[in-house]
């Protein structure tokens, strides 16, 4: 007997046929003898209809802004309605099953609305339902505060529900059902010739998936990684009747196999980054760790900041951020040089960028990695307007009307493209 989570996301669950090709996927696991605990996201656009129809009451452009706990309450009825139908189609099923809110999974979570963080998971309940001999439909997405207040796990909310119950519980397995059948090497709508990672390893998970790859959530990898849960990723549109789970998807692990003679095991990609390109700016540690602090207190994120020194003996910073924070991060280093005695810097900034993410834990230790993909891009006819590195990736940004070019010819110039197949022959 193994005690399995298997969390099932909107499009799997987006209709009343996939809910009950849902629900037969789960009675063949329980009547295999498994103890299994169902982890569910909205049906569908399910959560995008609620905030719409928030904007349209309020009048609100950012109605969560406005109304945080009010949001929390309207959106979180959309897993409760999916997690109700669910347990109803496993009935139907002859499989008894039972379903909580996260307040009643005891998932507790802080205070911040719309994006809390999880502080533990007294699973108490869930382990007595499954042990009753009933399946667990847990709604994902959601928990409760320390002050009794419903909260929301903001993105990948379910995601984070399913594999912090399967650390509670210490589950045997927890499987993400999505709509693609695991990892891929690139963005298959982007790249045809991606191929499925069989295995990956939680490092290079997180990083492809902070990069821009949509079917992990990076909190949930990280608390994969932080109490040593494997995550298998699966296709809920796949007929598992007759096949063995351990053989398909991407296994997400700590030790994964690896295939040696791959510099990169995957590259992934995001659009809506610029520049900013500052000088005039004083020498020195104050300097950066000024701009650091404001960027952080008015709640701009930073990807990027490399320095470099000017022949005026000043600096010259150059800044990553999201596109849509160009003119707050301008305001902040305004605010910044004032304070440090040059008030007039100058600014350059530069839109229209994507941020692209070579990961893998081949290039530790290997020499040419970087030589290899700046050759490729160049070759490509693609400029890099800037670099970042860690020990399994190297991040560039271009053009955004570039992204994709860049993309195949990085995918195909460190062998990652699938083989062709072989035309059958009379």
């Amino acid at each position: 007997m193994a005690l399995i989570v298997q969390k099932y996301g909107g499009t799997s669950v987006g209709s009343p046929e996939r809910i009950r090709a849902v629900a037969a996927r789960v009675a063949r696991a329980h009547r295999r003898g498994d103890q299994v605990v169902v982890v569910v996201s909205a049906m569908g656009d399910t959560t995008d209809d609620l905030i719409t129809l928030a904007h349209l009451v309020t009048g609100a452009e950012n109605a969560a802004a406005q109304h945080p706990r009010e949001m929390d309450m309207l959106l979180t009825s959309g897993e409760r309605i999916s997690m109700a139908l669910v347990a109803m189609a496993i009935c139907r099923e002859g499989v008894p099953a039972r379903s909580l809110t996260g307040s009643q999974a005891a998932i507790i979570t802080d205070t911040r609305h719309t994006a809390a963080r999880i502080l533990e998971v007294r699973a108490e309940r869930v382990r007595e339902t499954v042990e009753s001999g009933e399946v667990a439909i847990v709604a994902g997405f959601q928990g409760v505060s320390r002050a009794r207040e419903i909260t929301t796990l903001g993105r990948g909310g379910s995601d984070t529900t399913a594999v912090a119950l399967a650390c509670a519980l210490g589950a045997d397995r927890c499987e993400i059902y999505t709509d693609v059948d695991g990892i891929y090497s690139a963005d298959p709508r982007r790249v045809p010739a991606a191929r499925r990672i069989p295995e990956i390893s939680h490092a290079e998970m997180l990083e492809l998936a902070a990069a821009g790859a949509q079917v992990m959530h990076p909190r949930a990898v990280d608390m994969g990684v932080r109490f040593g849960m494997d995550i298998r990723v699966l296709s809920s549109f796949v007929d598992d009747a007759d096949q063995d789970e351990s053989g398909r998807g991407t296994l997400i692990t700590e030790n994964p196999t690896l295939m040696e003679e791959l510099a990169l095991t995957g590259i992934a990609s995001a659009r809506g980054f610029a520049t900013l390109v500052v000088r005039g700016l004083p020498a020195g540690m104050r300097t950066p760790t000024e701009v650091l602090i404001g960027m952080a207190e008015d709640g701009v994120s930073i990807d990027m900041i490399t320095e470099a020194p000017h022949a005026d003996g000043r600096i010259l910073l150059q800044i990553t951020i999201l596109e849509e924070d160009i003119e707050r991060t301008q305001t902040v280093i305004r605010r910044v040089a004032e304070k440090l005695g040059a008030p007039d810097p100058v600014m350059e900034a530069q839109g229209g960028l994507a941020r692209i993410a070579m990961v893998g834990s081949g290039m530790q230790g290997r020499p040419g990695v970087y030589a290899a993909a700046f050759r490729t891009l160049m070759e490509a006819g693609v400029d890099v307007e800037a670099v970042s590195t860690s020990s399994i990736s190297i991040t560039v940004f271009v053009d955004a009307a570039r992204e994709n070019e860049a993309l195949q010819a990085l995918h195909t110039g460190f062998g990652l493209d699938a083989p062709a197949a072989v035309p059958a022959t009379a």
